[in-house]
């Protein structure tokens, strides 16, 4: 079919007519004339494949990336920058508008710029006897062999070949995923694969990372023991460190980390100005401590997350400093804290994954004169955050406003961080 664009919808697709119904067409801008081929329904319209640009729109963009169409982490490329960035703000606005939040005052968007990613997940398998490493391709199982990502940062980048080089020599023959983080004192590298290790295969890992000067080096077998696997270590040559608030913190292999170091600290800004000093703060979902201990040199904070590994490293940094912090392995999901234990707070962080917050936020919702005064949310769905925000609002609660932080340029995905006072 030829199709006319008339819009980009909030998946990153654009957006044509026929007959009436909405067909979704990837890697298009507004205004863009098409050819298209019609391939399925979704939900309650039609997608389809590009087959070729017959008059480009305005604001096409050569992509920077030569993956880019097949490798399935971005989506976005084929924009200006300008146009992109007035999409991805307007991504959170349109959210904001779907819950009857349209008054929301949105700030201006804060970039994080490319090549700045520290930490990322790729898939591996065998295919032909060699290792293919990289991202899972659009809408597809299928890894694209990476050979270069804009995205990266230029170590992680860089490690690459010789990551391959390190698998190949492993029986790898179901794959897996690699987890790599650049830390202040090198790369950490998590392997999850089934694979089982002999004695020579733990010393031919043992030293790649010696040879990839590697600061760490564990491997987990899947679906072995309440984690989600046994961690084995492999190599470690020296601490893998990250600072918050400038405390050194050794998160464990493949804990959650800010996917920038720019973005975090962005986030963390955010948050900070908007809590006064000096009073008690409940850190929810607080991961290894990016926002708990800049926080805790100010005053006291309870930490909560539902993982024992990022706990024990924030709370072993927090002792080592002498730090007022206290945390918790909890499930907020299942038990958020209610309204009586939220009277021992002021202030309240939440840092939820994509599903958002929605049990926790019915908590502060209801009505607690005693308890937190501010509530400093941050999230990286829209949806999501639009949803949660919305209760709370419901249960009396203000957004004073919201900071869009761009740290994953180029995809569908916005962090923000939203400011709320009673």
């Amino acid at each position: 079919m030829e199709l006319v664009v008339d819009s980009v919808g909030t998946r990153g697709d654009g957006i044509a007519r026929l007959d009436g119904e909405a067909v979704f067409v990837p890697f298009t801008v507004a205004g863009d004339r098409v050819l298209a081929r019609i391939e399925a329904r979704r939900g309650d319209g039609l997608t389809a494949a590009l087959i070729e640009v017959l008059e480009p729109g305005p604001g096409r963009a050569m992509p920077p990336c030569a993956h880019y169409g097949r490798c399935g982490g971005c989506s976005l490329q084929h924009m200006e920058d300008d146009l992109y960035a007035a999409w991805k703000r307007d991504l959170l606005i349109t959210q904001l508008a779907r819950h009857g939040l349209a008054d929301a005052v949105v700030e201006p968007l804060v970039r994080v710029p490319p090549a700045s990613r520290r930490r990322a997940a790729f898939a591996f398998t065998r295919a032909k006897g060699a290792i293919v490493l990289g991202f899972n391709g659009r809408s597809s199982h299928t890894i694209i062999d990476i050979e270069r990502c804009p995205l990266l940062d230029p170590a992680l980048g860089a490690a690459l070949p010789g990551l391959r080089k390190m698998l190949a020599g492993i029986a790898v023959e179901g794959g897996g995923d690699l987890i790599m983080t650049l830390t202040e004192n090198g790369l950490d590298v998590l392997v999850e694969s089934p694979a089982r290790l002999d004695l020579f295969e733990r010393e031919s890992l043992a030293a790649a990372a010696e040879g990839l000067d590697l600061a760490r080096l564990h491997w987990r077998r899947p679906g072995i023991g309440a984690a989600g696997g046994f961690i084995e270590p492999i190599a470690r040559r020296r601490a893998a460190l990250v600072h918050f608030g400038g405390i050194a913190v050794e998160p464990a292999p493949g804990a959650f980390l800010q996917p920038t170091k720019g973005g975090e600290l962005a986030i963390a800004e955010a948050i900070v100005s908007a809590i006064p000093e000096g009073v008690p703060v409940a850190d929810l979902y607080c991961g290894c401590g990016s926002f708990s201990l800049p926080l805790a040199l100010r005053g006291p904070v309870h930490a909560v997350e539902g993982e024992q590994g990022p706990v024990a490293a924030l709370d072993a940094a927090a002792r080592r400093e002498g730090l007022a912090l206290s945390t918790e392995v909890r499930d907020l999901a299942r038990r958020p804290l209610a309204v009586h234990e939220l009277k021992a707070y002021r202030a309240v962080i939440l840092d939820p994954p994509r599903a958002g917050a929605a049990a926790q936020a019915a908590e502060l919702a209801r009505p607690n004169p005693a308890g937190p005064a501010t509530i400093a949310m941050v999230s990286c769905n829209p949806a999501t955050l639009a949803r949660d925000l919305r209760t709370l609002c419901d249960g009396g609660w203000h957004i004073e406003h919201i900071v869009p932080i761009d740290q994953f340029p180029w995809s569908t995905h916005l962090e923000a961080v939203t400011i709320l006072r009673l």
